[in-house]
């Protein structure tokens, strides 16, 4: 076992050659449905022009008050320091003079400069994919020996949600990378009491991870009993109690980590600029009301146990998340391997079965609906889990065992190469050629949905309010083609329920839309399906909403 936990040692080329497969699957097909204005087709990604306009709200004024409902502010600032060098040079050599609101939004070219800044964000989220990765090899060498480390960043780097967020820029590469630099940093710290800088890059990565998106939070307390619990066990067993448990949670490890997340929670928040709007954020999260919010937000529930129907409810709903994420086969390995930790490897027990259970009891089952982006930090445990178990396996059985990882490993690459190739056929790019050779007049295509989940219909399209998805709407304005996606069905007929805090339903639907939709595909009005684009993964199966939906044409046929 000594010789195989390594903690230090030469540049690792397994590693390197981890790392630059990560790169290739992250930046194949980057410009994924560009450009698009500040759309994507990744939904709940955040556009440059969103970006701009949470800075200039951030910033514009002392102490507003105004806070960014939807997430917090450290990603958006993260992508607005990405942003800056190019905006720098736009504005020097006059290419964006007078930054406004409406379009052209003060560019001399705003496509390009558009698409500049979202393939800027993607190449961020690139980077931060390959941070995780890292940082997973550095997390299974010091706990589970060098085999591992590989193993690890390999089942981490081939995941498709892993290679599909670093093709965006939603939050997600950013807030996994966070809570892993966290978690490795952690483990260091655990090992290497006296090594101040780990406990710094804790805080720092804390404060990014909560700075970036709250529902991290269960890792972080993980992070801090880690530390305790480590601490405690450092100390000689003939000191006071008290003395013992004093020194676990303030010490000059945990003095300077809280120094850092102070100071890096505060530069994030924008506390210094406007201290009230992250005051606001933190008791519109709390279910305080805040003057002039009237955003919906989804309820969460915190409690030991919610009876076995929920319990059993939670479970399957993580089990379905995971078992798209990494493959049932790896997902058995993975399951198999937190067994085997639990049992044959004291030293990564405590340290990687913690987190495990803290994220999964106290993050993911406060939610009605466990989606499979909240899974990512479990899908990164997995793979260390999934890793020691295969390790000890080749370490057993070099031959046949070799074979059986060497399966594994080849699958969750073509797994990640599949996911590479959805984007690269997606649907809506043939789409927009059929319509394109259609010459369709302006505005004489109808849509009911939002322009993440549709073609780059180039100003052909219309989008219809809810209010005026009706036969009657319909039949009035005549369009001559209407186009469906089978991604987020329920934005067609359905709207969010304002009484949010009552913790109903968050979606109402529309009867008279929901009855326009039945028409529609069931070729009652005088409109039928003139044609249809999809994909079919082969290994994959998709638990993700933007990625392979099928869009539906309907055209009108007059008689």
């Amino acid at each position: 076992m000594g010789a195989e936990i390594e903690v230090r040692g030469s540049r690792d080329p397994w590693l390197l050659a981890v790392l630059a497969v990560t790169a290739a699957l992250g930046l194949y097909q980057l410009d994924w449905g560009l450009p698009n204005g500040n759309n994507s087709w990744a939904a709940d990604a955040l556009g440059p022009l969103t970006v701009l306009s949470i800075a200039r709200r951030s910033f514009g004024a002392w102490n507003s008050g105004w806070f960014y409902f939807k997430y917090p502010l450290g990603y958006p600032l993260l992508l607005l320091a990405t942003y800056a060098p190019y905006l720098t040079w736009l504005k020097v050599t006059g290419q964006w003079e007078h930054p406004q609101s409406a379009y052209p939004y003060g560019f001399a070219d705003p496509e390009a400069a558009l698409y500049a800044l979202a393939m800027l964000g993607r190449g961020l989220s690139v980077l931060l994919t390959l941070g995780t990765v890292a940082c997973v090899y550095g997390m299974g060498r010091r706990l589970l020996g060098r085999s591992a480390g590989i193993l690890a960043a390999w089942f981490t780097a081939t995941a498709y949600p892993v290679i599909y967020y670093a093709h965006t820029t939603n939050l997600d590469a950013a807030y996994l990378f966070w809570l892993t630099l966290g978690l490795w940093a952690t483990i260091v710290a655990t090992e290497e009491s006296k090594r101040r800088w780990a406990f710094v890059v804790v805080g720092i990565a804390a404060a990014m991870a909560m700075a970036t998106k709250e529902q991290g939070y269960a890792l972080l307390l993980a992070y801090a009993a880690l530390i305790a619990v480590y601490a405690w066990r450092a100390q000689p067993a003939s000191t006071a109690l008290w003395v013992r448990a004093w020194r676990s949670v303030w010490n000059t490890g945990t003095r300077t980590g809280l120094a850092a997340a102070v100071i890096t929670m505060a530069l994030a928040s924008n506390v210094m600029v406007n201290p009230q709007g992250a005051v606001n954020r933190f008791l519109n999260l709390a279910g305080r009301e805040v003057p002039g919010v009237t955003a919906r937000f989804t309820p969460v529930e915190f409690a030991l146990f919610k009876g076995a129907a929920k319990e059993w409810q939670y479970l399957r709903q993580a089990g379905d998340a995971l078992e798209s994420s990494l493959g049932l086969p790896l997902l058995a390995v993975a399951l198999a391997g937190l067994a085997f930790v639990a049992v044959a490897r004291p030293r990564a027990r405590l340290r990687l079965l913690l987190p495990v259970v803290a994220y999964y009891f106290v993050s993911l089952r406060t939610h009605d609906l466990i989606m499979l982006r909240y899974t990512l930090p479990l899908q990164m445990l997995l793979a260390v889990s999934a890793a020691a178990l295969c390790a000890a396996v080749v370490a057993a059985r070099p031959r046949s065992g070799g074979v059986v990882v060497a399966a594994l490993m080849a699958l969750a690459l073509a797994r990640g190469i599949e996911l590479d190739l959805l984007l690269s056929r997606d649907s809506r790019y043939a789409a927009e050629t059929w319509i394109a050779a259609r010459r369709f007049s302006p505005a004489s295509i109808e849509t009911y949905q939002k322009p993440v989940y549709l073609p780059r219909l180039d100003g052909l399209g219309t989008t219809i309010a809810l209010r005026d998805r009706s036969l009657e709407g319909i039949a009035a304005r005549r369009p001559a083609a209407v186009i469906l996606s089978s991604a987020a069905r329920k934005g067609i007929t359905h709207r969010w329920n304002p009484d949010w805090r009552q913790g109903n339903t968050l979606l109402v639907e529309s009867p008279p839309a929901a009855a326009l939709l039945s028409a529609l595909e069931e070729e009652r009005l005088p409109y039928r399906r003139l044609a249809q684009f999809s994909q079919t993964p082969m290994l994959l199966r998709v638990r993700i909403t933007s990625l392979c939906p099928t869009i539906s044409v309907y055209g009108r046929v007059d008689s």
